[in-house]
């Protein structure tokens, strides 16, 4: 690792999650507000395959908070599953004031089957470069 990658590591992430204290399996997505100077929920992301294990899950989510954050450093899940994850982005109506994915698992016979759903606040990613 060189000192580039040593000091986007160790910056504050501009999102985090956090287990969701009233839903299982559900994580709260919370981006840094500098004005406050703290964390705060702007979207969720709950498991919807209740088979999934808890490693899988978690190793999904570091993915996504390192989207999210622009950093090109992943965690490997191929040991952890056999399936593709797929993804599909609901189409926003008007009067919606959140963004919607759901996130489907596929083993490569058959049908997919929902994973997952992220739900994000209009607005969090204005003018987001990444």
């Amino acid at each position: 690792m060189d000192i580039k990658n040593f000091n986007e590591e160790s910056e504050k992430p501009e999102f985090i999650t956090r287990a969701n204290p009233l839903v299982s399996r559900s994580y709260q997505i919370c981006q840094f507000k500098p004005e406050k100077g703290d964390y705060e929920p702007v979207g969720s992301y709950t498991v919807l395959d209740l088979n999934e294990s808890q490693e899988l899950t978690e190793g999904t989510l570091v993915n996504l908070m390192a989207l999210m954050n622009g950093r090109k450093r992943r965690v490997n899940l191929k040991g952890l599953t056999n399936t593709r994850i797929l993804f599909n982005i609901i189409p926003d109506s008007l009067d919606e004031k959140d963004h919607k994915v759901i996130f489907r698992s596929h083993d490569g016979a058959g049908v997919s089957i929902e994973n997952a759903i992220m739900i994000i606040e209009k607005g969090v990613f204005d003018g987001f470069t990444s």
